[in-house]
């Protein structure tokens, strides 16, 4: 006997093919394809962020060595102009210092009066304001002394490799001068940049504060 379906009858059987799918076509992850997925995506972020961290790392390391190249440049240019402004530049006759090493003094005319500046290179100080392992200091020495100033840090504890003609100090760390007729004079400057790296500047100044008779 043939029996018609009802409305309800037919959308029950319809409801009940369509919460019965295939898994193949619509199942989701399982639990242990979400773990591995965890796990690779840890470890890509935890890579990515060390290679960040070193970037970071190269760049302030860049930056620092930049601003102490930049110092370098400065005191070597300040000691250049100075001698410009000498009448006479000479590494004799330095006035000791204790735990300061004497590398040149130049005479310049102030006020109409002879006066003598010497520089200087001595261990880093307890300040911890200063870089190691030297620092450059420039003194008034005479007529009457004056106070020492410190004119660059971060200075290295080596003999310059400079080479070239002239009388130089017996010993140089750091700050070498090759001087020659009390009037030219090649200036070798080290600094150190990190740990493991130094550099290397140099320049060469003439003296022009000479008076001469008409």
């Amino acid at each position: 006997m043939y029996q018609t379906l009802t409305p309800s009858m037919r959308l029950a059987l319809l409801l009940s093919g369509k919460t019965c799918p295939r898994r193949g076509r619509f199942a989701g992850f399982t639990l242990t394809e979400l773990l591995v997925a965890s796990l690779i995506l840890s470890v890509v972020i935890t890579l990515a962020g060390f290679g960040l961290v070193r970037v970071l790392k190269a760049n302030e390391q860049n930056t620092v060595e930049a601003e102490r190249q930049s110092e370098l440049n400065r005191a070597l240019d300040f000691m250049t102009d100075d001698i410009k402004t000498a009448t006479s530049v000479s590494i004799n006759g330095i006035p000791a210092k204790t735990d300061y090493l004497g590398v040149f003094k130049l005479t310049k005319v102030e006020g109409g009066v002879d006066t003598e500046f010497a520089y200087y290179t001595a261990p880093k100080s307890k300040s911890a304001i200063w870089r190691g392992p030297r620092t450059v200091y420039r003194q008034k020495v005479a007529p009457t002394p004056g106070t020492t100033y410190a004119l660059v840090d971060a200075i290295a504890d080596i003999n310059p490799s400079c080479t070239g003609s002239g009388n130089s100090p017996a010993s140089s760390k750091g700050l070498k001068v090759l001087e020659q007729d009390n009037s030219y004079v090649k200036l070798c400057l080290v600094g150190q940049l990190n740990d493991s790296k130094t550099l290397l500047l140099e320049t060469q100044a003439f003296t022009r504060g000479r008076t001469t008779s008409p």
